[in-house]
């Protein structure tokens, strides 16, 4: 019995719960004939930064979706697409690589500066939502949720330790409601 409490005490030092992450999102997002055209930016905190810079390879899953509004009902799930940035950081390299994977396409970029990776990862250019044209009429809006992963713990320690959080933060913004079509 010692031996587990210190293996779960020594696993919470191990895999630390650090809450430097992103502090905010920005979204614009533009309507046009038969789709939606979505820009983001996310903010990091100066931590975020500082870690990344320093070789802490860093994990963003966005998530941008498109619901329709209904006044007594839960809001329905029209679409959505997901995007994946994988920060990986090698100081000694002095080299800053980030990986982007859209639905199935990858794209992968090399950095010598830090803050150029970062802008790269965290600028999201034009997502676009389409088929908007087809969308019988009423209120929708766009749902963005960003989340920072931590550290990927084994999946049998996944189970057995349940209380320690997945994600560093979570951030989720709404856009106000507009007609369609």
């Amino acid at each position: 019995m010692k031996k587990i409490i210190g293996f779960i005490i020594f696993l919470l030092f191990y895999f630390p719960y650090t809450a430097f992450a992103i502090e905010n999102i920005t979204m614009q997002f533009t309507k046009t004939e038969n789709s939606l055209l979505v820009n983001l930016q996310i903010i990091p905190s100066e931590e975020f930064k500082d870690d990344f810079k320093n070789g802490l390879s860093k994990n963003i899953v966005i998530l941008i979706e498109l619901y329709k509004k209904w006044s007594i009902i839960p809001d329905e799930f029209v679409t959505g697409t997901q995007i994946q940035k994988i920060m990986i950081s090698d100081p000694i390299k002095d080299e800053f690589i980030i990986k982007s994977i859209e639905g199935e396409v990858l794209k992968e970029k090399r950095f010598k500066n830090y803050q150029e990776a970062l802008n790269w990862a965290l600028n999201i250019e034009t997502v676009k939502i389409g088929g908007i044209d087809k969308l019988p009429e009423g209120k929708y809006y766009i749902k963005v949720t960003v989340e920072s992963n931590i550290k990927k713990l084994p999946s049998v320690l996944e189970h057995l330790l349940f209380f320690i959080p997945r994600y560093e933060k979570k951030i989720t913004i709404e856009s106000k409601s507009f007609t369609l079509p």
